[in-house]
């Protein structure tokens, strides 16, 4: 019958890509172009990811430069797709690199940026599997890390994602870590201690919400239901640090405590 619209072009650009056949998945970019439709951002992502998948960085980094000379940024969710092919291959310096970029072409990093970058850190998925002898501050942490991962580390505390997920106001200071696997939980959970303690200790006339929480679901979408791993994390780093934060009554997925307890705690 023929192709009719870009609708085709898009399907098989995502086919042979997924099927690693980034080769002729761009082929069919071109054809999609000369044939009067110009390919969006969607279509450049799953050449890319497609060439990364099979660890063809070079192609893969050729086809970025045609997107951005196609007029179409390298945003955020683009830069999530390098960082995970990058880091299926255990490329963590190229990891630090492209997060740098993402920072000066002021692109954010997100909560799949965390997971994807973590995941990728073998030193750090192997602390979070004995929560026993887990390092309990971010510089602890960072001692325990070879250079390229401890550098990863670095950018990623830098970044607003901790921000982005902490409701901060007179009543509650809320950090919610839906979203995070284990190891992105773990070092968001560090980076909050320490952000907390530096508003508490240095800036003047900071509120202090009457209720301090951190929110980390009950386990629902676990794989074992109502075994949630990031609740168990916060539970052992709250119980070792010898933090007020109880579980919620109301909430087993939630740890609370009064906020000037928490200040007091931290300081």
């Amino acid at each position: 019958m023929g192709f009719v619209g870009k609708r085709p072009f898009e399907s098989m650009v995502r086919g042979l890509s997924s099927m690693g056949m980034p080769v002729d998945a761009e082929k069919m970019l071109d054809e999609m172009g000369h044939s009067g439709f110009k390919p969006s951002g969607f279509e450049y992502r799953m050449v890319i990811q497609g060439y990364g998948r099979l660890g063809l960085f070079d192609e893969m980094t050729r086809v970025l430069g045609r997107m951005e000379d196609a007029g179409l940024g390298v945003d955020t969710v683009c830069a999530n797709v390098v960082l995970s092919c990058y880091g299926d291959h255990g490329r963590i310096p190229e990891m630090v690199t492209c997060i740098r970029k993402m920072r000066a072409l002021g692109n954010g990093c997100s909560v799949r940026t965390f997971n994807s970058v973590l995941n990728s850190c073998p030193s750090v998925v192997s602390i979070t599997k004995d929560l026993g002898t887990v390092a309990l501050s971010v510089d602890d942490l960072l001692e325990k890390l070879n250079n390229d991962e401890a550098l990863l580390v670095q950018e990623l505390v830098s970044s607003s994602v901790l921000f982005e997920n902490l409701n901060w106001s007179d009543s509650e200071g809320e950090l919610d870590l839906h979203g995070f696997h284990l190891a992105s939980a773990y070092v968001i959970l560090l980076q909050w201690m320490e952000v907390l303690r530096s508003r508490f200790l240095v800036e003047e006339e900071v509120v202090v919400p009457l209720e301090i929480s951190v929110v980390c679901g009950s386990g629902k979408h676990s794989i074992v239901r109502g075994e949630s791993p990031v609740k168990k994390l916060v539970s052992v780093l709250m119980f070792r640090l010898k933090s007020p934060m109880k579980i919620d009554r109301k909430n087993a997925g939630k740890f609370v405590a009064k906020g000037k307890a928490v200040r007091d705690w931290l300081c």
